[in-house]
């Protein structure tokens, strides 16, 4: 779909509307010359201005006052007439612009999550901080090409009918000085092409400088040579690609400023040794030429902003295409009553890895119940967090089944079992406001979680906005685990949470959380590696490359004796 498609897609009426003020603007436009002429080359040589021809308007005299009066009236209405079509066309462009980025979000929140780990977020930031601007810029030209085109041509046909010859040249050098200016245009927009990509590259590099800062900041060699390597060798080739395509989009469109001053000059020193021009009309034809100088440049100075926006339109079309949707019904229906969360030989394979020996998860048979502590152990790279987003059906799997009681997942139901799971990962993200309904009955839960949690001192919620996230680590999981208290889930997946915690709040997270969340008959995952604490377990799952050990009776065992001992 074109940028013009996505425009009448929007509201086809008020593009419509908008590129007819355009065009009449661009009428009218043409039409001032002539008048011009005409009143300053009155068709008899013998004229004189009379009483007859002169008229007093707030002390001033108007010489021909018909002409003059039509004049004035034409330039306001090219006022009004461009104004509004130019408004019009903004407002759309916003509208539009507004239009484009929410599909961005939907598409993203609708996408399979393991795509989006693939794409990374430095893409998705790049494209709507970047390509939708241009994108709309270029298309906000349309009116000033629409007005300077008509305007051309009409005053093209004031041109022919003054002097042929002249109308013939002027076109040969429209002709040619289009030629040399598209062919230094399309080597810019090779270099404006690079640069746009390279700026991906870029992105995900400043993403690297913010989150691996506490790494940097331990080594000046490592820092000095991420600079190097990433950041500075980035901007430098973007400099490089930018200064090009500027020298080369600014000389070009200098020349094109030059190309009608070039054909007056061509008429005025060459031109009229061959032809036989009258002066009166020489003047007429320099006046026009000198007119249509506006047009021409205007029109040439919009290529860049239309070129700059159709490699932006790619660009997002081309991401887009890289984001297919999650082949999942987002109808959300009740679920049926469930007791148990059984995985019935469940494999996962990471998408486009097909090699026999890249890591995979499964087959895996378990069983985890509502009102019982499943703890899930094993070292790292072992497939834990690949099992945990199986859980909270975040990944689908390759092969196998996973059921809710008695009914097998499918299409039509994982949107609608999402919403009964919770879950606070490793790399969990805090939103600054708590997405539900803040009932009079959940602001009361809300200052008692916070005294449990020993929050109260550090947050205040106002109208469901914390005021502050700016925590330590272990505060924010804190604030996250408020958060998922309040959501009252099915089941709830912890990862790593008490990793942050200090050893009171670890001590009360195992002994009185989960507790509590196991008598109000949840179904709770805890990943962990707090080895004193699996006595707490009904079940242990233990991963190793992949696959999940049958016996695990023994650990819950040696737990026990431990803590006894």
């Amino acid at each position: 779909m074109s940028i013009l498609a996505a425009f009448t897609k929007k509201s086809s009426n008020k593009l419509f509307l908008s590129l007819s003020l355009g065009a009449l603007s661009g009428v009218l436009f043409s039409g001032i010359m002539p008048m011009l002429m005409s009143g300053i080359q009155p068709e008899d040589p013998n004229f004189e201005s009379t009483e007859a021809t002169v008229a007093n308007f707030l002390t001033f005299e108007f010489y021909n006052y018909k002409l003059a009066a039509l004049f004035f009236v034409t330039c306001f209405f090219i006022f009004l007439t461009r104004t509004l079509s130019e408004l019009i066309l903004l407002r759309l462009a916003n509208d539009v612009a507004k239009d484009i980025r929410t599909e961005f979000y939907y598409r993203i929140s609708q996408a399979p999550l393991p795509v989006l780990e693939q794409l990374g977020s430095s893409k998705f930031i790049s494209s709507i901080n970047i390509d939708v601007p241009k994108i709309i810029a270029g298309a906000k030209t349309l009116p000033v090409i629409l007005v300077n085109s008509i305007t051309l041509l009409g005053m093209l046909g004031f041109l022919a009918y003054l002097n042929f010859s002249v109308f013939k040249l002027v076109m040969v050098a429209i002709v040619v000085g289009t030629f040399f200016y598209q062919v230094p245009m399309l080597f810019g927009k090779i270099f404006l092409q690079r640069s746009r990509d390279i700026r991906d590259d870029l992105q995900e590099s400043i993403r690297g400088l913010i989150f691996g800062i506490k790494e940097i900041k331990l080594d000046t060699l490592k820092r000095d040579k991420y600079f190097d390597l990433e950041l500075l060798h980035n901007e430098k080739l973007i400099l490089l690609n930018e200064n090009k395509s500027q020298t080369i989009i600014k000389s070009t469109k200098n020349f094109g400023d030059l190309i009608g001053l070039l054909v007056i000059g061509l008429v005025c020193f060459v031109f009229i040794n061959y032809y036989s021009v009258a002066q009166h009309e020489l003047i007429g034809v320099v006046m026009a030429l000198l007119y249509v100088t506006g047009p021409i440049s205007a029109l040439l100075n919009s290529i860049p902003d239309v070129t700059i926006a159709s490699i932006s339109y790619r660009k997002l079309n081309d991401l887009l295409a890289e984001i297919p949707s999650e082949d999942v019904s987002q109808n959300i229906s009740p679920v049926a009553e469930w007791s148990t969360l059984r995985f019935e030989k469940v494999e996962y394979q990471y998408p486009g890895v097909n090699d026999d020996n890249s890591f995979k998860v499964g087959p895996l048979n378990l069983e985890i119940k509502k009102g019982e502590i499943t703890f899930i152990v094993g070292a790292n790279g072992s497939g834990k967090s690949t099992l945990s987003k199986l859980l909270t059906l975040h990944y689908r799997p390759s092969s196998g089944n996973i059921l809710f009681g008695d009914i097998v997942l499918s299409d039509s139901l994982i949107s609608s079992y999402r919403q009964i799971i919770g879950a606070i990962y490793t790399d969990f993200y805090l939103f600054d406001r708590l997405l539900i309904e803040v009932t009079d009955d959940v602001a009361a839960q809300i200052q008692n979680y916070l005294v449990m949690l020993h929050l109260d001192k550090k947050v205040s919620i106002f109208n469901g906005q914390f005021s502050t996230t700016s925590l330590s680590d272990g505060q924010r999981k804190r604030l996250a685990l408020l958060v998922a208290f309040l959501e009252d889930k099915q089941v709830y997946l912890f990862d790593e949470w008490a990793a942050d915690q200090d050893p009171l709040f670890k001590a009360v997270f195992y002994n009185e959380i989960l507790p509590n969340l196991k008598l109000k008959n949840k179904a709770i995952i805890v990943i962990s590696h707090d080895d004193s604490y699996f006595e707490l377990a009904d079940q242990m799952l233990v991963m190793e490359q992949g696959m999940l050990m049958l016996n695990t009776k023994s650990l819950l065992d040696d737990a026990s004796n431990k803590k006894i001992a």
